[in-house]
């Protein structure tokens, strides 16, 4: 019997009469979708820890850490469960990951191997859409910042009808053009703005301090009523505001092995993931902390949103260095995060009418139309309502998606069988794995329900740690062969 398969490294690839094997059958290997050779790969521990960078040195984080300050938490609170929620996210994210690193396949492939041909299209749709639904939360973000910088160099342009509309169109269309050039892009994005971002950021840091300075003293930046806290509970805050910052980061983590399919030596996603997002989710938590709080000091009004924050100044020059830290911290997260892990979910389901590219203009379209404006209307509603219904899908899809590849089939897959959509060993019951999908979908249904019962809406506010441990338990237990 010819090989298949052949194990190079640390990493299982696929030989030429395996790739013969997948075209005798209905498929979706494409140029796209096919698997990384180890030859091909590119990305060490460095990219992975400008990634994160990338993704947590943003405007998104900085947001959701002064979000949960006006939300009444103090900033010693807001500080822990951010770091909390985004280094517990880790978790699956290097155990998907591992997918990626030894079989040099994307996300979509781990969800049709899991959820079958057919019923893949579930969870791998909801986290495309989740994807466009940020997309164009974060290009709205970026585009205010945009808009500020355009007025500020042409006067004028402010006074145009409909300029912070124009200004979100030509935004939109940055993210877009860097999306579709794919990964060599991205991985050039984050290299070189990583620095960058840091010491913008610093900057916000200073200024803060300096405002700080000129009130009394360093300590008056950790006294204002936005810091301090509103007396609530704790704990009737922690629960959900931590489901939040995980919620914000569960969607790559999900499928960060559209990532790890570029490593090029084992382990260099586990160390650079545990290297970079603690660490810079700390920092962006303080400048989230610093800027807000020290918005309260300069202006007499607490600003959540950066964007809103930069608006209160009459100097064109920090004008500008606070909207390009603004714009390049929403294009590092943006782009990877969102975008491009819609279109490689869109590209792979409709692998016969959309490329890749193709993928990312569907994608950004339809990133418009969820009306991003609107739902960044206030923080409530963007930390909790926003991310805690995310919450109730991300935890149970992953939940059954790391019992599968670590309990049901511990990392050992027939490779070809991945890319057949007409049988194989993963085609299930008529290409539906009707046990994960009911799992997926009933824990959907309960969770859910339990926000409309007060005595059981402990469960819907920590949705996504409940929602992912109950799926791996109950999975796991189902699909012992």
């Amino acid at each position: 019997m010819a090989e298949l398969q052949k194990q190079n490294s640390f990493v299982v690839e696929l030989t030429d009469e395996g790739v013969r094997e997948i075209k005798k059958h209905k498929n979706i290997y494409t140029e796209d979708t096919k698997p990384i050779a180890l030859k091909d790969r590119d990305w060490s521990v460095k990219n992975y820890i400008t990634l994160w960078t990338g993704i947590l040195v943003s405007v998104a984080v900085y947001t959701m850490a002064s979000a949960l300050l006006a939300a009444g938490l103090t900033w010693y609170q807001a500080l822990f469960i951010c770091v909390l929620g985004h280094s517990l996210v880790l978790i699956p994210s290097i155990m998907l990951g591992k997918f990626g690193s030894r079989y040099g396949a994307s996300f979509p492939i781990l969800s049709k191997m899991v959820f079958g041909p057919k019923g893949t299209a579930v969870p791998t749709l909801i986290r495309a859409f989740m994807g466009c639904l940020w997309f164009g939360i974060q290009n709205w973000i970026g585009s205010v910042a945009f808009h500020a910088i355009l007025t500020t160099i042409l006067p004028f342009y402010g006074g145009i009808p409909g300029s912070a509309f124009i200004s979100f169109a030509l935004f939109v269309l940055i993210n877009f053009y860097i999306g579709y050039h794919g990964s060599k892009a991205i991985s050039f994005l984050e290299d070189y703005s990583a620095p960058v971002l840091i010491f913008l950021s610093a900057v916000v840091i200073v200024w803060s301090v300096v405002v700080a300075i000129q009130s009394g003293g360093i300590s008056e930046l950790f006294n204002t009523t936005v810091a301090g806290g509103n007396g609530e509970s704790f704990w009737s805050q922690f629960f959900p505001s931590l489901t939040s910052m995980i919620a914000f980061d569960a969607t790559i983590a999900l499928n960060f092995s559209d990532f790890t399919r570029h490593e090029k030596t084992e382990g260099a996603q586990v160390r650079g993931q545990l290297i970079g997002a603690p660490i810079m989710t700390a920092f962006i938590v303080l400048v989230g902390i610093c800027g807000t709080s020290g918005s309260e000091l300069a202006f007499g009004e607490a600003f959540w949103n950066p964007s809103d924050l930069v608006a209160q100044f009459d100097n064109p020059l920090i004008v500008i260095i606070f909207s390009l830290f603004i714009i390049l911290a929403t294009l590092t997260t943006n782009v990877p995060c969102n975008l491009t892990s819609a279109a490689v979910v869109f590209s792979s389901l409709f692998s016969k009418k959309l490329t890749y590219k193709r993928a990312v203009i569907v994608a950004t379209i339809i990133s418009i139309c969820f009306l991003p404006w609107r739902l960044v209307a206030n923080p409530e509603s963007y930390v909790y309502t926003l991310n805690g219904t995310l919450a109730v899908f991300l935890g149970p899809i992953t939940g059954v998606c790391l019992a599968a590849l670590w309990m049901q089939y511990k990392n050992r897959f027939n490779v070809p069988d991945l890319y057949r959509q007409d049988g194989g060993e993963y085609y299930y019951t008529g290409g539906w794995n009707v046990k994960a999908l009911g799992v997926m979908i009933a824990l959907f249904v309960i969770i859910f329900a339990c926000n409309f019962v007060p005595a059981l809406s402990w469960i819907y506010d920590s949705s996504y740690l409940l929602g992912c441990v109950a799926a791996f338990v109950i999975y796991s237990l189902i699909c012992r062969k």
